[in-house]
């Protein structure tokens, strides 16, 4: 089978399961463009050599058992990002399985607000270095996009009791070991075990109210997306010790659920300053001491 023929009939199944014409089309291209691809056919291939000088080559029988294996598992609700261990975050590549009890929450577009309000603020910081703790790392996305987006100096300390395996790949894969120092630590422990203050915390914590389960997420690990009282759980010890590990001009940088809206309103130890999304919900916080 060539390549385009290929390229048309995975499209055809993966739009038939999603029911949506452009999730089809990116997580075709995401086959294609794939590290597993690559294994078997030797080299991955862009959306745009599918349509031009790769368009006639032929696919092997182990290729397309590969790519019918893919569309099985896309049939079974399986998300394509764990199927390939392969998510894209704010323009880099990053691995989200390991296995099924060590997977990491999937990142999502609405997560890039964090990193581009960290890179504002280091635009603006006139530091030599940059001390900065990313909380619930899960596949350490935000540290890392961070770093690969900035000429500053950071460094970064990353906790996270769940995903240590995938945030370790991701982070020698970038040969960023230098610069991030992985802990598997809860929120209780950091200022028992990382006696610092940083200029910079990030945290895309579980968020939704472990009332409310969400079928299309049963694939994610549940301890990076439910939290108990109403999703506040994690969040809130958070924000308790702020004031032990900020740095005076630093700031905190968190994803919310737009229902927690009026808990961080009624905060009076800190400036705040809510950031919506794409869909116009309240989506990231920003918190720094007054």
């Amino acid at each position: 089978m060539k390549i385009i023929d290929s390229y048309f009939y995975t499209l055809k199944e993966i739009n038939f399961l999603t029911k949506n014409k452009i999730e089809s089309e990116a997580e075709t291209e995401l086959i294609f463009g794939s590290n597993e691809f690559k294994k078997y056919f030797g080299m991955s291939i862009s959306k745009i050599d599918i349509f031009g000088r790769s368009s006639d080559l032929i696919l092997e029988k182990n290729t397309i058992s590969f790519i019918n294996k893919v569309i099985k598992q896309r049939s079974e609700g399986i998300p394509i990002q764990y199927i390939l261990d392969e998510a894209w975050f704010y323009g880099h590549k990053f691995h989200v399985y390991f296995d099924e009890k060590n997977k990491s929450l999937i990142p999502r577009s609405e997560t890039e607000l964090i990193v581009e309000e960290a890179l504002k603020y280091i635009q603006k910081n006139n530091s030599k270095k940059i001390l900065a703790l990313d909380v619930g790392t899960g596949s350490c996305c935000i540290p890392i996009s961070i770093i690969m987006n900035s000429s500053r100096n950071i460094i970064f300390d990353s906790i996270d009791p769940h995903t240590y395996k995938i945030a370790q790949k991701n982070i020698l894969e970038n040969s960023l070991n230098n610069l991030i120092s992985l802990y598997e630590y809860e929120i209780d422990d950091i200022l028992t075990n990382l006696n610092k203050k940083y200029d910079i915390v990030t945290a895309n914590l579980p968020y939704i109210s472990d009332r409310n389960a969400i079928k299309e997420l049963r694939f994610e690990p549940d301890k990076a997306l439910y939290a108990k009282d109403n999703g506040s759980f994690f969040i809130k010890k958070l924000v308790k010790i702020i004031p032990k590990i900020l740095t005076t001009d630093g700031i905190v940088i968190l994803e919310i659920d737009p229902s927690l809206t009026n808990y961080f309103e009624d905060l009076k130890k800190y400036n705040i300053k809510i950031i919506k999304d794409l869909n116009d919900f309240n989506r990231v916080v920003l918190l720094s001491l007054k």
